[in-house]
């Protein structure tokens, strides 16, 4: 499981969708767009839907959570967030001129 962090709330979804969504806004940054998705989300004992909006200008980070014996429904979830990342297309990201390596690395080890 995945606790993914977004917008000062934090919401527990599937170690895939977590990949998935970072994946997607990776290259949604990369390609200077956003788009609204809907992952599955755990919430006291259930499933429950939420709506991120990802784009250049957002704050996410992703981190492992504890196991829980609650199965989310995350395989359709994760087929649509990896066909749209590979509609974006293959991006490279490249460093502005005012960032070492380093800082640009540690810029996206987070997104």
């Amino acid at each position: 499981m995945r606790i993914v962090s977004y917008s000062g709330e934090s919401v527990v979804t599937t170690d895939g969708v977590g990949e998935a969504v970072v994946d997607y806004a990776r290259a949604l940054i990369a390609d200077h767009s956003a788009d609204v998705v809907d992952i599955p989300i755990l919430f006291e004992d259930g499933e429950l839907t939420a709506s991120l909006v990802l784009g250049p200008a957002s704050q996410l980070i992703v981190v492992p959570a504890h196991e829980v014996d609650v199965e989310l429904r995350d395989e359709m979830t994760i087929a649509r967030l990896r066909a749209k990342t590979a509609a974006l297309g293959p991006h490279t990201v490249v460093p502005s001129e005012s960032e070492t390596p380093d800082t640009a690395a540690m810029a996206f080890d987070f997104l």
